[in-house]
């Protein structure tokens, strides 16, 4: 009896995974070959059979990138019954060769298999679009906006915009702008179907009598017709080139105080405030700009250009409304190389 007993102890494990399903996959990889990278998802679906004694659970099919998508079925199944696990693959973006894995996991005598998918994904075919991406008419450009940077007020600086004509006829072009800082021009002035061109831009900030940021645009025509603006931007700052990086005897702008606050004032009320800028460089500091965050806010200085060792006083006007708190921001552009941008802030806050 005892050693009966023993036996079945042995036999029972094997018994029980003799019990188990078992997973058989027809083929565990397969090669899609060539396939375009514009033609959309590719799809292949592997076969398998639960040649086990017990039904088979799929508990998990993963892959190993986003661009690699499985669907499997859910449902239990029965011994000697097919299953599928189908996976598409996104070759957009993807040129080249590529090797994918799946990985399966179940309740199988073998839990975790992986499945492999591979190919060579073609470039897609190059359009001599490609690139000019904003439309003026037919006519097409790489930008419809051209940021400058920051520009140095005496450095003339020249740009160029790619276009292309899209259109099954010749177009004729042309550009202008009202801004005193740019000169624009377009080569070819005619633009034959598929051919391209430039718009040419010369800015001089000089000429633009601003310093800070600055917006300017240019109106672009297509057979006399306008079709759109073309946006450009600067930061015109003063050129300190001269100074050779020694900035002993550089002008420096001081602010006894960057901000203030003012309390207990009435709502929708005018009040003034008034602080000092200081010369405190070894040269005539200019105030090249005010400008305030606010059109509530208005400002106005003794004068612009301050000697050395002197100051002079800001007055500054501005209206509550009816916000509890309100903070107001006024940007000064000097020649000042250590603090060209000075920022001063006033808050107020009501009774």
């Amino acid at each position: 009896m005892k050693r009966i007993i023993f036996l079945c102890a042995i036999l029972m494990p094997f018994l029980a995974f003799s019990q188990k399903p078992v997973i058989e996959f027809k083929a565990t990889s397969h090669n899609f070959g060539t396939v375009s990278e514009s033609g959309g998802n590719v799809k292949h679906t592997f076969t398998f059979k639960n040649n086990g004694q017990s039904p088979l659970i799929l508990t998990n099919v993963r892959a190993g990138c986003g661009c690699t998508t499985p669907k499997w079925d859910r449902k239990p199944i029965v011994p000697g019954a097919v299953g599928n696990i189908e996976v598409s693959f996104n070759p957009r973006n993807r040129p080249g060769s590529f090797v994918k894995s799946i990985t399966v996991n179940s309740n199988s005598t073998k839990p975790t298999i992986s499945l492999t998918i591979r190919g060579n994904v073609s470039r897609k075919a190059v359009s001599p679009y490609d690139g000019f991406k904003y439309d003026f008419g037919v006519v097409k450009t790489v930008n419809k906006s051209i940021n400058l940077g920051n520009i140095p007020h005496s450095k003339l600086v020249n740009r160029s915009i790619s276009i292309i004509n899209s259109g099954q006829e010749s177009v004729a072009m042309s550009v202008t702008s009202s801004s005193p800082a740019i000169s624009v021009s377009v080569n070819p002035v005619s633009l034959k179907k598929g051919e391209k061109g430039h718009i040419q831009l010369s800015y001089d900030p000089a000429k633009r009598n601003d310093w800070g940021f600055v917006t300017d645009q240019i109106n672009v025509f297509e057979n006399g017709a306008e079709k759109g603006k073309i946006q450009v931007t600067a930061t015109i700052s003063e050129d300190f080139s001269a100074y050779n990086n020694q900035f002993e005897n550089a002008p420096i702008m001081t602010l006894k105080e960057t901000e203030a606050t003012l309390s207990d004032l009435e709502p929708d009320k005018e009040y003034t405030h008034h602080f000092y800028i200081e010369n405190t460089g070894q040269s005539e500091l200019i105030i090249r700009k005010i400008k305030p965050a606010s059109s509530n806010t208005r400002l106005t200085l003794a004068k612009n250009v301050i000697k050395a060792g002197k100051k002079v006083k800001v007055t500054m006007t501005f209206k509550t409304g009816k916000s509890t708190k309100k903070t107001e921001m006024v940007q000064f552009t000097t020649n000042s190389p250590q603090n060209s941008i000075v920022v001063y802030r006033l808050t107020s806050t009501l009774k």
